[in-house]
């Protein structure tokens, strides 16, 4: 098996951890050049308690975004310059960004490591597949170029702002999705841990009607679906579109597929030697959770914000339908009803 220092040139991602480590010389000061732009867009209707950790957020061309973010994408469509061998995760925020970038990375990597010596245990997800959205505004734009092939990196962009460099090319795109009742809980869960609690932050009644009203992180979370979904189905062989619920439900069989979308499906050998099974089980949150990684280590989400978020802010239940414990009948009805609406016509269900 394969060292991270042979790694570095083979034909096979390592950590980003390590590449940001690697070439730290080529570390920039954010840019200022579109904050006058930014600082005229349109604020987020205020709330008397945060509804996310990440300041101001603004509306950029029909999508709710803090301005960090904004950021990136002005950045990355003037520096961004992709290569056929690049992967891209795109979720909404809290729809499984974390389990993924975990299985795409332990199945491209699986022939290099021993499963019990693997990266993920040593390295939370998001120091193994790079978040490029904050990348590219907190000046990493440098070392995200300097990354060998394959670089596998992750947003939570909406199709209809990703750099035309991603869409007009080959690379690959996997999308995840997720019941947006169980998104809303996990986000309410997910900024209380950040901000310090229940009572630093928006009511769960106050969440649920922002969200409602589409007034989330990168939403509405309908219009992100559905702008994968329809591009999906015009080009499958681009993006591969997965529901968590149904990798919950049938883990190998999506662990199969995302493998066959990569480019290396599993041989009939490593299935009768079960690392299919290994790979989700190395991947799963009970795994992930339990790891001492991920238990207590900070990572600097930005610098820029001055946020740092704990690992263990991104494991919680992983379950589907928790978001039973936290509405009412009536709250879930009225989501679902507006969600199928807004996927009326289109194929789509939750």
């Amino acid at each position: 098996m394969t060292s991270y220092d042979s790694v570095l040139h083979a034909d096979v991602p390592i950590p980003y951890k390590i590449i940001e480590e690697t070439n730290s010389h080529l570390l920039e000061e954010p840019s200022k050049e579109h904050d006058t732009l930014i600082a005229s867009l349109p604020l987020q209707p205020s709330i008397e308690r945060p509804f996310t950790f990440q300041g101001n957020i603004r509306l950029y061309k029909d999508v709710w975004m803090s301005e960090v973010i904004i950021r990136g994408i002005l950045v990355m469509q003037q520096r961004l310059k992709t290569r056929p061998t690049d992967i891209f995760l795109s979720s909404s925020p809290k729809s499984g960004t974390t389990w993924l970038k975990a299985m795409i990375f332990a199945t491209l990597t699986r022939t290099n490591y021993l499963l019990d010596q693997h990266p993920l245990h040593t390295h939370n997800p998001h120091q193994c597949v790079t978040y490029m959205d904050l990348g590219f505004a907190i000046g990493r734009s440098q070392i995200i170029e300097n990354v060998p092939s394959p670089r596998v990196m992750s947003t939570h962009l909406p199709y209809s702002l990703l750099p035309y460099s991603i869409t007009e090319s080959n690379c690959r795109i996997v999308y995840v999705w997720r019941d947006p009742k169980d998104v809303l809980v996990s986000m309410w869960y997910f900024v209380q841990k950040i901000m310090g609690g229940a009572d630093k932050i928006a009511t769960f009644d106050q969440f649920y009607e922002m969200f409602y009203q589409g007034l989330n992180n990168f939403g509405p979370i309908w219009n992100h679906v559905l702008g994968y979904w329809e591009e999906s189905k015009r080009r499958p062989e681009k993006i591969l579109f997965l529901k968590y619920e149904h990798i919950l439900q049938e883990p190998v069989k999506c662990a199969k597929q995302l493998a066959h979308f990569l480019g290396c499906p599993y041989s009939e050998a490593e299935e009768n030697q079960g690392v299919v099974d290994q790979i989700v089980e190395l991947c799963s949150i009970k795994t992930l959770k339990n790891l001492d990684v991920n238990k207590d280590s900070n990572r600097a989400m930005s610098t820029t914000a001055n946020v740092h978020i704990s690992h263990a802010c991104y494991f919680r239940k992983g379950e589907a339908e928790d978001w039973k414990c936290h509405m009412t009948k009536e709250m879930a009805k009225r989501l679902d009803t507006m969600i199928k609406e807004k996927f009326k016509g289109s194929g789509l269900h939750i």
